[in-house]
C-alpha cells in the first residue's frame, strides 16, 4: 500500500479532532490504568485481592474501581537499561553484570521476555531478545565508561565531544532520549513490566527551555506504559555526594518503583525486583481530573489485614483534543499522551506477506462487564518516522451492524503505533499501544502468536474450532471446569511451520501431548481439556518445526480452581 505524505494525520489526535470536527467530541474524563504491588507481612504476593478491597482517593475524594486483574502469573517484560556512560569500568561494570545474569537465572520464567538496551543502541534493541544465549551475550558486550572519554564508533568521532563538560551534557541526552525510547515501546504491553535503570546517575538540569528529553519525560512516558522505574546503582559503596537526587527518585515514585542507591546489595535489589513482578495488579478507574494532560496525585490503601501496597504516585492525564487548534507539526507528536483504554479488547494476527513483509489484521470486541459499550473504533497504524500505513472505521466482532469488523494491511517488519478512536453517539475515549511486527519468512521457524480460546460449553467449542473470529482470552489462569482451544500461528520460509504442543508441570514432565484439531485461518489448533489435572502452574511447550531448525516457546498457565 502507498504512504501517505507524514503528518497528514498524527496519531490519535488528528482522530480525535476529525470526531470533534463532526460535532461529536466532548470533554471526558480518562480511564485510568494503575500498577499496583500487593504483598503480605512476608513479602508474599496476595493473588486473590477483589476491587472493594482496594481505595484509590484523587484530591481527597473516592473512586470506584472498574476493573482489577492479577499479572504476576502471566508472562512478564522486564526492560534493562545499561547506562554505560554513568557507570564506572572495573568492578561496578562487572558487579551489574553478574547480579542481571543471575537475576535472569534465577527469577525469570522461560516465557518472560528481556530487554537489553544501552544508550546508542538502534531502535531495534527495544525488542526482547529472542532466547537466554542472545541475553547473555548482550550483557557481555556491556562496557562501563563513566570517566572515559575516547571515541567509540564513527558516531562518537564524528558527532560527540572528548571535552569533558560538553560530552557530559552530550552523554546525558543521548541517555534521556534513549530512556524515552525503551519507554515508549514498553506501551500497548498487558503484562507485569519493570524498567530497570543500572546507572550511577549523573546531574540533570531540567530547566532549559531548548531540551527536548527530560527526566520527567521518561517517567511519564514509563508510567503511560504502566512500567515502574527501578534505579540500580551499581557502586559497591555509597560516595559522599551522589547525582541521584530528587529528580531521579520522582522517575520511581511517579510510576511506583524503587530507587536501591550506591552500596545497596544488587542481587537483593533484583530480587526485589522479581517480588514485585510476581506480585503485580493492573486496577482501572475512572480519574477525576478533566484532559489536561497534567500529573495528577492519587493514594491507593488496600483494606485487608497485613498487606501492603505500592503504586505510582499519581497518573498523566491525556490532552483534550480540543486545544489543538491544527494538527501537530513535529513527526513525533503522536508519540505523546499514548494510554491503553478499558473500553475495548483488541486483537492482531499476523501472517506473512510478499517481499519479507507482514500482513498484520485488526479487529475488536467490547470488554465485557463495562457500563459503556463503544460501536466503533476508527483505527490507524503509524510508522515511527510518522507515516500514516493505514486508516479506516472497524465495527466489534459478533456486532449486530453491517460493515467491516477487522481492517488488514502489509508493512515492513518494525514498531508501529496502532491509535485508535473509540465511540459510540460521541468519542468514549482513546488507545494508542506500540505493537512489534515479526519478519516471519526467516530461515527458522517463527511464533507469530499462542491463542487461548475458552467457550462456555461443548456446543461452543464445536463452533469455535471453525471461526477464525472468535475472540481470544487474555487471562492465563484457568479453571478444571474449562476446556480450550489453543491456536498457534507458526511460520517458516516454506510457509506454515508443523507445530506440536506438550503439556508439563511445573518442573517439566511431560503430562499430556495435546490432541491436534483441523487448522483454521492458518494457524494450528489443539484441544486442551483441564478436568483431571489439579490446581497448580503448568507449562505448554510449543514445538515448531523439524529438524535442526525446531524451536521450542513456553508459556506458563494456572489452574485455580
Amino acid at each position: 500500500m502507498a504512504t501517505r505524505p507524514r503528518c497528514s494525520i498524527v496519531g490519535i489526535l488528528a482522530l480525535a479532532a476529525a470526531w470533534s470536527a463532526s460535532g461529536h467530541a466532548e470533554p471526558t474524563r480518562p480511564l485510568v490504568s494503575v500498577p499496583l504491588v500487593v504483598t503480605n507481612l512476608r513479602g508474599e504476593s496476595i493473588r486473590n485481592l477483589k476491587a472493594p478491597e482496594i481505595e484509590v482517593a484523587e484530591n481527597g475524594a473516592v473512586q470506584k474501581i472498574a476493573s482489577i486483574v492479577f499479572r504476576g502469573g502471566a508472562p512478564r517484560r522486564v526492560a534493562f537499561f545499561l547506562d554505560e556512560y554513568h557507570v564506572s569500568p572495573g568492578g561496578n561494570t562487572e558487579r551489574a553484570r553478574a547480579s542481571i545474569a543471575r537475576f535472569v537465572e534465577r527469577h525469570l520464567r522461560p516465557d518472560d521476555q528481556v530487554v537489553i538496551m544501552k544508550p546508542l543502541d538502534p531502535r531495534v534493541a527495544v525488542a526482547p531478545k529472542p532466547n537466554i544465549e542472545a541475553v547473555h551475550e548482550a550483557l557481555g558486550q556491556f562496557d562501563g565508561r563513566r570517566g572515559v572519554f575516547e571515541p567509540r564508533g564513527a558516531f562518537e568521532a564524528q558527532y560527540m565531544s572528548t571535552a569533558a563538560p560538553a560530552v557530559e551534557r552530550q552523554r546525558a541526552q543521548v541517555v534521556r532520549a534513549a530512556l524515552e525510547n525503551l519507554a515508549l515501546s514498553m506501551r500497548g504491553n498487558d503484562t507485569a513490566q519493570a524498567l530497570v535503570i543500572v546507572t550511577e546517575g549523573f546531574e540533570s538540569d531540567e530547566r532549559l527551555r531548548s531540551r527536548t528529553t527530560t527526566l520527567r519525560s521518561v517517567a511519564r512516558a514509563a508510567r503511560l506504559a504502566n512500567a515502574p522505574i527501578y534505579i540500580v546503582d551499581p557502586s559497591a559503596k555509597p560516595g559522599n555526594e551522589s547525582p541521584l537526587g530528587e529528580r531521579w527518585r520522582a522517575m520511581t515514585t511517579e510510576t511506583g518503583g524503587v530507587l536501591f542507591s550506591a552500596g545497596t546489595d544488587m542481587d537483593a535489589a533484583l530480587g526485589r525486583i522479581a517480588a514485585d513482578l510476581e506480585a503485580n495488579y493492573l486496577i482501572e478507574f475512572q480519574g477525576a481530573a478533566k484532559e489536561d494532560g497534567r500529573f495528577h496525585d492519587i493514594t491507593v490503601n488496600v483494606k485487608r489485614r497485613g498487606a501492603t501496597v505500592r503504586a505510582p504516585s499519581g497518573y498523566w492525564a491525556p490532552f483534550d483534543v480540543s486545544r489543538f487548534t491544527t494538527p501537530p507539526r513535529r513527526p513525533y507528536a503522536n508519540l505523546l499522551t499514548p494510554h491503553v483504554s478499558g473500553l475495548i479488547q483488541p486483537w492482531f494476527r499476523m501472517a506473512p506477506a510478499e517481499g519479507g513483509r507482514t500482513r498484520v489484521t485488526f479487529s475488536w470486541a467490547p470488554r465485557p462487564g463495562r457500563k459503556i459499550v463503544p460501536e466503533r473504533v476508527e483505527f490507524s497504524a503509524i510508522t515511527f518516522e510518522g507515516d500514516l500505513v493505514q486508516a479506516s472505521t472497524v465495527l466489534p466482532l459478533r456486532g449486530e451492524a453491517d460493515g467491516p469488523a477487522e481492517t488488514s494491511f502489509v508493512v515492513p517488519p518494525g514498531p508501529l503505533q496502532i491509535s485508535m478512536a473509540i465511540g459510540a453517539a460521541k468519542l468514549l475515549d482513546t488507545d494508542v499501544r506500540y505493537i512489534d511486527v515479526p519478519k516471519l519468512d526467516a530461515e527458522r521457524p517463527h511464533v507469530a502468536s499462542v491463542e487461548f480460546l475458552r467457550p462456555r460449553s461443548l456446543p461452543e467449542f464445536k463452533a469455535m474450532q471453525s471461526d477464525r473470529t472468535a475472540l481470544p482470552t487474555e487471562i492465563r489462569d484457568f479453571l478444571r471446569r474449562d476446556r480450550l482451544l489453543v491456536r498457534v500461528r507458526a511460520f517458516s520460509a516454506a510457509g506454515s511451520a508443523p507445530v506440536t504442543i506438550t503439556l508439563t508441570n511445573r518442573f517439566g514432565d511431560p503430562l499430556l501431548e495435546l490432541p491436534q484439531l483441523e487448522r483454521v485461518d492458518d494457524a494450528a489448533q489443539f484441544d486442551l481439556p483441564f478436568a483431571r489435572f489439579a490446581r497448580g502452574e503448568y507449562k505448554l511447550h510449543i514445538h515448531v518445526g523439524t529438524g535442526e531448525n525446531a524451536i521450542t516457546q513456553i508459556v506458563t498457565i494456572r489452574v485455580i480452581g
